[in-house]
């Protein structure tokens, strides 16, 4: 038992299936004592409710039996031949008035709960009551529907019942009911409240008798276990509400009176239309009902305390297993030492741990027979020997798979290969082959085993296997949903050369020379194109002579710098070279190239021409991918020296200018005096018209001739001005500008002051210069 006790404590799986077990018994005996008691209580609401219709359908027939007992007195009256005499008769007879009170009086002593039988005749106003009640003419005044009418009255009569009103349920019977007026005589039976009281009283017993009435259809109270309560008004009662809006004879239901719960039965007369209604609150339905829940209670308590010792025994006896599992888990484990202990944690760590040790060395079982594939797949690629440390039990697994018989290589080739924003190169590169691997792969598994290899930084291939020596018709369309697939997705290009079929395992080489020979042709066909013998054979076997007639009219083209001239004999040279093999083209461009850089090696002595840089255009030829970016070079190399030739005609043209210029700005020096000198007149010494030497002048010196002219003219008024004392006239006059005032103008908007003010300014500096 300690050690049982001990495991509760500190083992955490114990106590899950202690508790487990235990709240299973709880749950269930809970279950159970809830039904129980549940069923109990409505067994005995229902017993009551049996109870309670029985009873008030006794009460209905007896009522119904006094109904039917006053219908048969009034018919019995009426046979008598005294009481019709009595009900005819217009005059007053005491004798006859006494012998009809006997007649009544008899018949009343037969029937205990009749109070009083009367007779009233309005044609001479008399009464004769059994009781001596004087009439209530209240009576009188009731609409009678039929031969006998139920009238519920109380009725005060002085020096009877204390003073106390007599409450009377009073049976009129019309023996003229037929020809029914004012003056007809009425016979009245007066049956006391009290007696119906008394009947049900008897027939329910006293203690429940209490909660019992009767009402009628319109909702009055006709008797009531309390008397104060006659001909009270129920019919603004929700529960009378719902028992006179219902058409069944006999019902129950619950409403709650007061805030608390009972339970309503009712049983209707047929004969009357009166409601018979129990009303008794649920807690004295079952009175015992705290004495059967403590009962329920305590049986419960003692089965769930025996049902905790009975989940300690079964957890106890399931727990066994696991513990002996667990104990030689944790040995020499740091668990022990903790107080409180979760086994499945323990259990749940250290298999974590051996699955984590499986995998890791599943991982690398996998990764090494991965890489021995490969090296063996890419030793069959290159004919290469395979080292012989290698298990020969592998070698022959390896064999074993690649059954083939017929194999063909498919070589891809990674076009325009760029780092992605964020990412390395190397990381870039290792992502697309992965995932060129896998879309491969995919695609050409459905026909074919397919082994994937990387053979070089662009490039990949795939080694298929085939049953037959036929190529499957849907390895093309595969192969262009790899590239379509890549493009879309990855944004790359991909060209593909499918190698030759062999048979077997040795010819595997062969194939991939094959395919690395086909994909080469892409330099023809451009990016994204799938490559094989049927498409490459007749540039294979095509021999091209030298384009030298393109050659020639391209150079020509480039030396006079006409543009379209030299893209229509560029594309013909490509045109040409594109239908023989990759080495032919790649030949001839490069004999292309060097054959403009030749006959254009004049450039290289302009200034600033840069022009070694154009000797890099064999290397571009040879990095190029495709005869476009080919194309592309010779346009701009062209476009290049035509520019270079353009530059050298441009120097040439300023250095023939910059003679001119000189000669002009001379001739301007040695006749500026002179006052007709005119751009058309040096035009003729420059030996150019009038309006181009203006545009030259211009762009040379940065000022118009006449400009330039004013200059020279206005510097050498300025000199004499300070070195003579001629007059501004004279000097005027001197320089060629023979209007004086125009020439104060010029000289003012020159310098910034008149020609005299000018001349003052420097005699007082030059006198200040000499005091000093």
């Amino acid at each position: 038992m300690r050690i049982t006790m001990n495991r509760l404590v500190r083992y955490k799986a114990f106590q899950k299936l202690a508790i487990s077990y235990f709240l299973l018994i709880l749950l269930t005996v809970s279950l159970l004592s809830t039904y129980l008691f549940y069923f109990f209580s409505k067994s005995a609401v229902q017993e009551a409710d049996r109870n309670s219709k029985a009873m008030l359908s006794q009460i209905s027939y007896a009522s119904d039996v006094v109904y039917n007992q006053a219908m048969t007195i009034g018919n019995s009256l009426l046979n008598l031949p005294e009481i019709t005499s009595f009900l005819n008769d217009s005059e007053e007879d005491k004798t006859k008035n006494y012998h009809v009170f006997r007649q009544l009086s008899q018949i009343q002593s037969a029937y205990p709960y009749i109070h009083s039988i009367g007779i009233y005749r309005p044609s001479t106003k008399t009464v004769v009551d059994t009781a001596g009640l004087p009439f209530d003419s209240s009576l009188y005044a009731i609409s009678a529907e039929q031969y006998m009418e139920f009238y519920p009255r109380s009725l005060v009569v002085p020096n009877r019942n204390n003073g106390a009103p007599l409450q009377f349920l009073t049976f009129l019977l019309y023996p003229d009911y037929s020809m029914l007026t004012t003056s007809n005589p009425l016979i009245y039976i007066n049956i006391e409240e009290q007696s119906i009281l008394t009947t049900i009283r008897n027939i329910g017993k006293a203690e429940s008798a209490n909660n019992i009435f009767v009402i009628n259809k319109e909702g009055k109270v006709l008797s009531h276990t309390d008397s104060n309560r006659f001909l009270d008004d129920l019919s603004d009662t929700p529960y009378v509400q719902q028992i006179l809006s219902q058409d069944e004879l006999r019902n129950s239901f619950t409403a709650t009176i007061h805030t608390k719960k009972h339970l309503i039965t009712y049983v209707k007369s047929e004969e009357m239309d009166w409601y018979f209604v129990s009303v008794t609150p649920y807690s004295s339905l079952i009175s015992n009902i705290d004495h059967l829940r403590n009962v329920t209670l305590l049986v419960t308590g003692g089965i769930v305390l025996i049902g905790l010792l009975v989940s300690i025994f079964l957890s106890k006896s399931l727990y066994r297993p696991l513990s002996t599992l667990f104990e030689k888990i944790i040995q020499n484990s740091a668990a022990v030492k903790s107080s409180f202990i979760d086994e499945y944690q323990v259990m749940a760590d250290m298999f974590a741990s051996l699955e984590e040790r499986e995998k890791s060395m599943q991982f690398v079982i996998n990764r090494s027979s991965r890489t021995i594939r490969e090296h063996y797949l890419h030793s069959l690629l290159r004919s290469h020997s395979l080292n012989t440390s290698v298990p020969g039990e592998l070698i022959q697994d390896i064999d074993a798979e690649l059954s083939g018989p017929y194999f063909c290589v498919i070589v891809f080739k990674i076009n325009d290969l760029e780092p992605t924003r964020g990412g390395t190169e190397g990381g870039q590169k290792s992502l697309l082959r992965f995932a060129l691997g896998n879309i491969a792969t995919e695609m050409l598994e459905p026909l074919g085993v397919c082994d994937y290899l990387i053979t070089g930084e662009h490039e990949a291939v795939a080694i298929c296997q085939y049953a037959s020596s036929e190529r499957p018709v849907e390895l093309m369309p595969a192969l262009r949903n790899v590239q379509s697939f890549l493009k879309r997705y990855f944004k790359l290009t991909l060209s593909i050369g499918v190698g030759d079929i062999s048979y077997g395992r040795k010819t595997i080489s062969s194939s991939y020379t094959s395919a690395q020979q086909y994909v080469k042709y892409r330099f023809i066909y451009g990016k994204e194109s799938i490559l094989d013998s049927q498409t490459t054979r007749s540039h294979i076997m095509t021999t091209l002579s030298y384009p030298a007639d393109y050659e020639k009219k391209a150079i020509e083209a480039v030396q006079s710098c006409k543009p379209e001239a030299i893209r229509e004999n560029i594309e013909q040279f490509i045109e040409h070279i594109s239908f023989g093999s990759v080495n032919q083209a790649v030949t001839y461009s490069i004999q292309f190239m060097l054959s403009l850089l030749k006959h254009f090696d004049y450039l290289r002595h302009l200034p600033d021409s840069n022009f070694a840089e154009y000797l890099d255009a064999v290397s571009d030829i040879e990095a190029a991918e495709n005869l476009a970016e080919i194309k592309n070079l010779f346009h701009s190399y062209c476009a290049d020296i035509c520019s270079l030739i353009e530059e050298k005609n441009h120097w040439i043209n300023a250095q023939k200018h910059n003679v001119v210029i000189d000669k002009v700005q001379n001739y301007i020096l040695e006749h500026y005096a002179e006052p007709n000198l005119s751009l058309e007149l040096v035009s003729n010494v420059g030996g150019l018209s009038p309006s181009y030497l203006g545009k030259l002048f211009k762009g040379s010196t940065k000022q118009s001739f006449s400009e330039y002219l004013n200059h020279i003219r206005l510097e050498k008024a300025r000199e004499l001005l300070i070195s003579t004392n001629e007059t501004a006239a004279k000097i005027s006059e001197s320089v060629g500008i023979y209007n004086t005032p125009y020439f104060s103008t010029l000289f003012k908007k020159k310098y910034g002051l008149s020609p005299s003010t000018y001349r003052e300014r420097e005699t007082m500096m030059k006198k200040e210069m000499m005091e000093d």
